[in-house]
């Protein structure tokens, strides 16, 4: 039986690429079948949602006041998400707490640029025929 790792995905773009980012959350969405919460910060996450909200569930907005972490974990308690079956991407400072709480959090710039590196060195190891 396969285990759902990622039941639901809580992704904030912050400065990271965001078309490399959809791809790799397409990608989990479909291999965990995950429940996908954009969380929405400025008028660009306005726009990108705006262009694929076939991509997400929900939306978060964010709390006056409130940090990072508390709107989070306030937001995952209110819709029932299980810890240890929730991703979180997004640039956080004090990722401790939350993987200590069994949260999985994963940083949006270094999976984009792990991305990037990846698919270059696909291209680097299929040569086209002449």
């Amino acid at each position: 039986m396969n285990r759902n790792k990622y039941t639901n995905i809580i992704v904030c773009y912050g400065d990271a690429d965001r078309d490399i980012l959809t791809k790799q959350i397409k990608m989990y969405r479909e291999r965990y079948h995950s429940k996908v919460v954009m969380i929405i910060e400025s008028e660009n996450d306005i726009s990108w949602l705006n262009e694929h909200s076939e991509m997400f569930e929900e939306t978060m907005d964010r709390a006056d006041g409130v940090s990072f972490l508390d709107d989070v974990v306030n937001y995952c308690k209110m819709h029932h998400f299980a810890e240890r079956e929730t991703l979180i991407m997004a640039e956080i400072s004090d990722t401790e707490t939350l993987t200590g709480l069994g949260f999985e959090v994963k940083s949006p710039g270094a999976m984009a640029e792990s991305y990037k590196k990846a698919l270059e060195m696909l291209g680097n190891m299929i040569k086209p025929r002449i």
